[in-house]
Formats: structure tokens, C-alpha cells, sequence
């Protein structure tokens, strides 16, 4: 061959080079920037639960980080049945980057203040629970969760000579030791909120109740005993012991929370990358261009 056809083609495969070595330039630099991840630190505080849309009946009240909403009246004492919400008092840390998540963790804690009560009792109402997301140092509110319950309340006694429960087991049983136990029922209506901070998006999740170590959607709250008398014939005066035997009936409000960050260019980005495939496609044009005058 000449030593000109040589030369062109020494030159052309010194520009393949240069184009391969800038497309790879340009696919690195996408790929980093795809997969960046910023970091953010996280703060969940400031968590409340409200009650509202009790039905037929409930009194709502508010006491520190407590919320309650109560009804009936007492066959014995003062004491009312009520559900109450315990905000968590510390608020959660932590430290999220991209793709990462935190948790779970307790928003708060819902309770079955399960007492004997007579007339009118609850058969719905909502719980709403909100508070502060707190990202580096800003602070987003956040939309409620809303909870919606279903109150099954049960005659105490049972039913029948032997004292059948309408939820299982007989009158004065492990389960039913001071009256048939009655039951909660929870329909969460939004599993999780997600806002955005900067280029980064945040989900919330509700990860549910947590009632002795699982998730459930309903569960049987155990009847209280308001008072137990106890009379002595001393000197032939009946005395009164008050005593209160009362179960917990509690379950936990867990929540998790998760960052993603988008991995799309900004429009300057995709901008500078186009230009740069151009400018290697315009050099590989040139070059079979001059190829052609040269022969």
C-alpha cells in the first residue's frame, strides 16, 4: 500500500480510539452520577394521635402525649372503657443514604382501657397520627396515618348456664377471668406517606399493630375488674376492700422509613452528554470525509 493510504489509516484508527476512549469518558460520568447517593439525617419527632368520628357515642380527651376517647357508664368505681393513643415520647434518629431504610420503630401506643361498663359503648372511631420529619436540620410535616377501628364489645356474663363467651372460652377462664373478653379491630387506610427533600425521596411505611411480638389487624383485649369487695363480720361492721385488677391490653404502632434518590440526570447533565456523543460522532464524519478528498 502507499505510504498516504498508510498514513489515513493510521490516523483513522488513532481517532477510533480517541471516540471509544470519550464515549467510555462520557458512559463513566453517567454511571457515577447515576449512581451518587446523597446522605440525610433523619429526625421523627413531635408524634401525635387525635381520635375523632366516634360513633354513636365517646368523649374525647387530651392529657400530655395522650389522646382518649371513652364511653359507657362504670357497673362498679368511676372508671369508664376507653381506647387511649401514647404518643412516643424520644424522637427517632438516624442517618439515611440512597436505597437505604430505618426502623422499625414505634410511633405509639394504643390501649384498651377494658372496664365493665353498661349502656350506650363505642362501635367505631378514627385514630389520626402525624408529626415532624425533621432532614438535615428542615423540617417537613407529614400527612396523618389514619386508623379506623371496630369495637366489639360482649356481654360479660356469657350466655347460657355455663357462661359461654361470644369471642371463645367460658366466664372466668384464663381468658375471660373478670368477664368475657371483647375485641379490636383495625383497618389501617394509608400504609405509608412519601415526600421529597432536595432530589431525594423519603417513604414512610406503616409497618402495623404489634400486639405480643406480631403484626395482627385485630385482637381480643381481656375485661378489667373495676372493683372486688371483700366484707369482714368484725364487731359484725361489713368492711370494703377496693382493689383493681386491671390488664394492659396494649399494642404498638410501628412504623419504618426509606430514602431513594433518583438516578436520572438532570437536564444539564443529559445535556453535556449529548453534546459529547455529538462531538464523536461529528469527529468520525470529519474524518471518513477527508478520507474520501485524500483518495
Amino acid at each position: 500500500s502507499s505510504p498516504i493510504w498508510g498514513a489515513m489509516e493510521a490516523r483513522n484508527m488513532q481517532l477510533k480510539i480517541n471516540t471509544k476512549t470519550l464515549a467510555a469518558g462520557v458512559a463513566m460520568a453517567a454511571l457515577s452520577f447515576a449512581s451518587a447517593a446523597s446522605a440525610g439525617t433523619v429526625v421523627i419527632k413531635d408524634i401525635q394521635g387525635v381520635w375523632s368520628s366516634q360513633s354513636p357515642t365517646g368523649t374525647v380527651s387530651t392529657s400530655g402525649a395522650t389522646s382518649t376517647v371513652s364511653w359507657g357508664t362504670p357497673t362498679e368505681g368511676t372508671m369508664k372503657s376507653s381506647y387511649s393513643f401514647t404518643s412516643a415520647s424520644a424522637p427517632f434518629t438516624t442517618t439515611l443514604s440512597d436505597g437505604q431504610s430505618a426502623g422499625p420503630f414505634t410511633l405509639g401506643t394504643f390501649q384498651h382501657n377494658n372496664w365493665p361498663v353498661t349502656g350506650t359503648t363505642l362501635q367505631t372511631v378514627r385514630l389520626t397520627v402525624s408529626g415532624v420529619v425533621e432532614i438535615d436540620g428542615h423540617d417537613i410535616n407529614f400527612s396523618g396515618f389514619v386508623y379506623d377501628f371496630t369495637h366489639v364489645e360482649t356481654p360479660n356474663e356469657g350466655s347460657g348456664w355455663w357462661g359461654a363467651c361470644a369471642l371463645g372460652g367460658y366466664n372466668g377462664d384464663s381468658n375471660n377471668k373478670y368477664g368475657c373478653s371483647d375485641q379490636v379491630k383495625v383497618n389501617t387506610n394509608t400504609f405509608n406517606n412519601s415526600f421529597t427533600f432536595g432530589a431525594d425521596t423519603y417513604t414512610i411505611d406503616i409497618a402495623g399493630f404489634l400486639v405480643g411480638g406480631n403484626l395482627t389487624s385485630s385482637f381480643i383485649t381481656k375485661e378489667s375488674e373495676a372493683v372486688t369487695y371483700k366484707c369482714g363480720k368484725k364487731n359484725k361492721q361489713t368492711c370494703y376492700d377496693y382493689t383493681s385488677h386491671a390488664f394492659a391490653n396494649t399494642a404498638d404502632i410501628q412504623a419504618s422509613i426509606s430514602m431513594v434518590t433518583s438516578a436520572v440526570p438532570e437536564p444539564s447533565t443529559w445535556a453535556m452528554m449529548i453534546v459529547g456523543f455529538g462531538a464523536a460522532g461529528a469527529m468520525v464524519r470529519s474524518s471518513r470525509r477527508r478520507g474520501a478528498l485524500a483518495a
